[in-house]
């Protein structure tokens, strides 16, 4: 009873602040934060020196310079889901966490993902993620398939979208040669000490991952017959209520992706930036 006591006063402590701040309120106040998601190179992460940085932070940092106040960070865990992510982080916010942050980055832009989280106004995407292969070329002079590693050991992300497709792929003739490590960097560390031939994981991750290291390694597209998702744009989520505040968040994207900034943001990262094909905000009850 007493935990329940203290579970019901938190809610009623926090269900007074769950609403994210509008522009008028963040423009008032000099003052924006940002929800990224926790250790996650190269887009958001604390480095050696305790600071958060990352591709996602230079990016609400120049949004936060463009609206005239300072920017500040709200690193989290993933949940189950990214709807989970979006509710704890942009609409409703969690009991644990707190109120909702004014912006959340690295949020999918799907028009059917939007239509299942109707609470949220989807910006328009930044940058085009894509699944791909990183190959020690030593180890495999040329690979047009990846039948190739029913013979060759390739490394995955443990419970990612790759791990899935490769532990199926061509009826499950892949699954002992699959090496599984904690992060993606771990599996290009696995790679430079030759446990594994080659490594699936978005091509960010990967180029970021290797970035430390000489090596002989290309990074590539390999045929993925059977998956139907290779590639997904990201953009960034408000509160779909905050109107205003979508809108020229949206602005100001599309002029910095305009400008070159975004592209800039990405190289400094040692990554190739994929333009997304998207435009438009998506508010469904607008």
């Amino acid at each position: 009873m007493k935990y329940k006591i203290i579970v019901f006063i938190s809610y009623l402590l926090f269900s007074s602040i769950v609403n994210a701040a509008t522009l008028e309120k963040i423009l008032e106040k000099g003052f924006i934060e940002f929800a990224v998601y926790d250790n996650f190179p190269p887009f958001s992460y604390k480095g050696d020196d305790g600071k958060v940085k990352g591709v996602d932070v230079d990016l609400g940092k120049a949004i936060a310079e463009e609206l005239g106040v300072q920017a500040g960070f709200r690193l989290f865990l993933a949940d189950e889901s990214v709807d989970d992510d979006l509710r704890n982080m942009v609409w409703k916010g969690h009991y644990l966490a707190g109120a909702p942050a004014d912006v959340m980055l690295h949020v999918p832009y799907d028009p059917n993902f939007a239509q299942a989280n109707d609470k949220v106004a989807f910006i328009q995407p930044y940058y085009k993620e894509l699944l791909a292969f990183a190959i020690n070329t030593y180890r495999i002079r040329s690979a047009k398939d990846l039948q190739v590693f029913i013979d060759e050991p390739i490394g995955a992300e443990t419970a990612s979208l790759s791990s899935e497709y490769l532990l199926g792929a061509y009826s499950g003739q892949l699954r002992e040669n699959v090496k599984h490590y904690t992060t993606v960097s771990d599996a290009a560390k696995g790679m430079v000490d030759k446990e594994v031939s080659a490594v699936m994981a978005s091509r960010s991750e990967l180029e970021y991952s290797l970035g430390n290291y000489d090596h002989d390694f290309v990074i590539t597209k390999l045929p993925t017959p059977g998956l139907s998702i290779d590639g997904w744009e990201l953009g960034a989520g408000v509160k779909a209520e905050s109107t205003k505040l979508a809108k020229k968040i949206n602005s100001i994207i599309g002029g910095l992706k305009q400008s070159g900034k975004v592209e800039a943001i990405f190289k400094t990262y040692g990554l190739n930036y994929k333009e997304p094909s998207s435009s438009k905000m998506i508010i469904i009850n607008e």
